[in-house]
């Protein structure tokens, strides 16, 4: 558990989380239609990119690890028509000019999306790697044309491919990218929106000022789900971090009992065995020897234990597939470590009382009952 969500953290989400804090707006419907939400979206991107400390700032729906998905059906232009329900499926994401210089997503082809992108013009979109690898590879996707079939409506729009971006692990980061598109919000309006704003410093430090430019527009609009992306990134692993504590935990306590076992029969052993200590001193047995006997002992039984446990190990760890993320439930590194560790520990506990036994005198020894 632990060495998967250390790989789970190196994870790359496909965006640049440090300095960047993000915000949910939801406009009324009864009061925010058509023109009027564009409106206020233009109004407030201008107004807190003019924020000082603010380095540049962008709106998207739905927002990256935010539990929150939308997806259209699509087709290739030129590839062979079928049943609607048989066409594969693509992340719809819809996002405002600076978008992807804000999250830092690099550009792999293409351009990013411009003002002239409006509603009275040609539609367009934005597709990641995962998406032109899959169905144009080692070819140019620009061009191209991709027909989105939208959910509230039914209708095909046909869009055009201007760029291509890298991917984004937008449900989690143990999930790989999926096929996704992007459409400037200008050709999608919707009245919910998630705005993103990189700063120059503390990004915390920004929501007061943030806030405080929403309601200059809108007195009554309010903002919710304020979060730093970083916090949204370890939010999204927050779950594996608990079970990896809550095993870790039981794992610790286990050993410590292990340790506490080992050494208390091995001290019982070694005062069972007084007397016969005894007599081999007497007879000229050194301390080497008797350290041996008493660490062979219990080296001996630890062995046997390890071998056991190994064994249960590699028939039971079968169950944590689903926990794990890129290490495999017979992960021989996993278990040459916890071996390891095991027979340390398991030294260190019959050394103690071997260490005693060293020091026992021949003749006491000979008379203890």
């Amino acid at each position: 558990m632990t060495r998967s969500f250390v790989r789970l953290q190196q994870v790359d989400p496909g965006f640049e989380a440090t300095n960047v804090v993000s915000m949910n707006i939801a406009l009324p419907t009864s009061k925010y239609h058509g023109p009027q939400v564009n409106n206020f979206y233009d109004q407030l991107l201008e107004r807190v990119k003019n924020l000082p400390g603010v380095k540049s700032v962008a709106g998207i729906s739905p927002l990256p690890l935010s539990n929150s998905n939308v997806s259209y059906r699509f087709v290739v232009e030129g590839a062979p028509l079928v049943p609607l329900a048989d066409r594969p499926y693509a992340g719809v994401r819809v996002v405002t000019p600076d978008y992807f210089q804000t999250m830092s997503i690099p550009y792999l082809k293409g351009r990013s999306f411009t003002e002239q992108d409006r509603e009275n013009t040609t539609s367009v979109t934005i597709i990641n790697e995962a998406l032109a690898s899959r169905y144009w590879p080692n070819q140019d996707p620009l061009g191209k044309r991709l027909g989105f079939v939208e959910e509230e409506s039914g209708k095909q729009v046909w869009r055009e491919i201007v760029g291509v971006v890298g991917n984004v692990r937008h449900k989690a980061l143990e999930i790989e990218a999926m096929p996704e598109a992007y459409f400037p919000y200008k050709q999608s309006p919707g009245n919910f929106m998630s705005l993103v704003v990189r700063t120059a410093s503390d990004p915390v430090s920004m929501v007061p000022s943030i806030r405080s430019q929403v309601l200059s527009i809108d007195k009554d609009q309010p903002v919710s789900d304020v979060m730093t992306m970083e916090q949204r990134v370890a939010k999204s692993v927050a779950s594996r971090r608990f079970v990896m504590l809550l095993l870790g935990s039981f794992s610790v306590l286990a050993l410590g009992l292990a340790a506490v076992g080992i050494y208390g029969v091995m001290a019982y052993l070694v005062i069972q065995r007084t007397q016969e200590i005894g007599v081999r001193m007497a007879l000229g047995a050194q301390k080497r020897d008797v350290l041996r006997l008493v660490v062979g002992k219990g080296m001996g039984l630890a062995i046997i234990g390890i071998g056991i446990g190994l064994i249960a190990s590699l028939v039971l760890t079968r169950l944590m597939r689903s926990l794990l993320f890129e290490v495999t439930p017979t992960d021989w590194l996993t278990f040459v470590i916890v071996s390891v560790v095991l027979l340390t520990l398991a030294l260190l506990a019959c050394y103690i009382p071997a260490r005693r036994a060293t020091k026992v005198d021949p003749l006491v020894a000979l008379r203890y009952e």
